[in-house]
């Protein structure tokens, strides 16, 4: 195991190749835990940014309705648009948090304990939900919005795309890898404590 966990770049040169592999596991590691982290600020920002300066008819096409939109949004229909919108980012924002958690397991060198993968395993459900609420929330927030068209038709748009049904497929992949994986570090820890 190396001791030294902060190597300066080109360090590891000289090391056996098994340490090259968990220096680079560690930095690798470090980078994904920092985007874990930074990505979840960027979106939820890029969220608060959509609904507060987008046109009324920008919201309207993005939404999928083919109904005429009002001038302009009011501050309550953008507020009640963000908070159906945070639903499904906010299972995606704890997913990446949990998913940093494992990441910097991954580079504490504690790839194989239970605690990370439970950290990947919640990552993985967290995913799966998120993935799960995008349609469901596209539909409430198609409901809000054609009830403040001029037009007063009330409109229900239910979108399933192919990147929604990829996600939901990688989070089951990932969900059951980590089960497998959590079930493997229980029966080593058991068999730890028998030797």
């Amino acid at each position: 195991m190396v001791t030294n966990k902060t190597l300066p770049p080109g360090a590891s040169a000289g090391l056996p190749e098994h340490l090259r592999r968990i220096a680079r596991i560690r930095r690798l590691s470090n980078v994904m835990a920092w985007a874990c982290l930074t990505v979840p600020v960027l979106l939820v920002l890029g969220m608060l940014r959509y609904w507060t300066a987008t046109s009324a008819a920008d919201v309207f096409r993005h939404a999928g309705l083919g109904i005429a939109p009002p001038a302009t949004l009011d501050a309550l229909s953008r507020v009640g648009g963000f908070a159906i919108s945070m639903v499904p980012l906010a299972a995606l924002v704890f997913g990446l948090l949990a998913a940093r958690q494992c990441f910097r397991l991954f580079a504490n060198d504690q790839a194989l304990t239970a605690a990370a993968v439970r950290s990947l395993r919640t990552f993985a459900v967290a995913m799966a939900v998120s993935a799960a609420l995008q349609p469901l929330a596209g539909a409430a927030l198609s409901v809000l919005l054609s009830a403040l068209s001029p037009e007063r038709t009330w409109s229900l748009a239910v979108n399933v795309g192919s990147d929604t049904l990829l996600q939901l497929l990688f989070s089951g992949i990932v969900a059951v890898i980590a089960w497998v994986l959590v079930d493997a570090t229980e029966i080593a820890d058991e068999h730890r404590q028998f030797v």
